[in-house]
């Protein structure tokens, strides 16, 4: 873990965070505008808005997208589509928890799950009926799945943290 690298998000980051949020909003309507797919959310926007909520230090260069305090690396995936996600990992993604990161734009809402998975547990997850995570990692591909679909309502997971966005604070944190 390089210290240097890592970012304590206070509130003038998250404020600006919040402001950069709206710009990307604005050019993404616009681009939906002209064509049927959006923009992704970047991650430049949504791990910061992730660390705000639960904590956690913004790890600003590779190796992990953040860390907690007391040094597990912490893996964000994110969708701007509330009801529906593809998520993807890499054939060699490594990670002590994963946190989803679920936007909701008619709202201004994040809804944070703290899905409390490490990429060790994660390798049994059955993506057909044929293949686990982890035998695609072995073929080098990346493994993708609906995280919404398979993990937050098979489970009926609750978010962990509820933030609004339009005034930049959390609204609702479970323990």
């Amino acid at each position: 873990m390089k210290a240097k690298y890592l970012v304590v998000i206070d509130e003038a980051r998250i404020q600006e965070t919040c402001n950069a949020y709206f710009k990307w909003k604005d050019l993404n309507t616009y681009v939906k505008s002209l064509v049927s797919r959006g923009i992704n959310i970047p991650d430049a926007i949504s791990e910061p808005m992730g660390c705000y909520c639960l904590g956690l230090l913004w790890n600003k260069k590779s190796g992990g997208d953040a860390y907690s305090k007391d040094g597990k690396k912490i893996e964000f995936k994110a969708t701007s589509n509330y009801n529906y996600d593809l998520s993807s990992f890499g054939p060699k993604c490594d990670f002590d928890d994963l946190v989803f990161l679920r936007f909701n734009l008619d709202t201004n809402m994040l809804y944070v799950y703290d899905i409390k998975v490490n990429s060790i547990d994660i390798r049994n997850f059955q993506l057909s009926k044929n293949e686990t995570f982890y035998e695609y990692q072995q073929k080098g591909k990346r493994p993708h799945f609906s995280i919404i679909k398979s993990i937050i309502d098979a489970k009926g997971l609750e978010p962990t943290v509820v933030f609004n966005i339009r005034l930049g604070k959390i609204e609702k944190k479970s323990c």
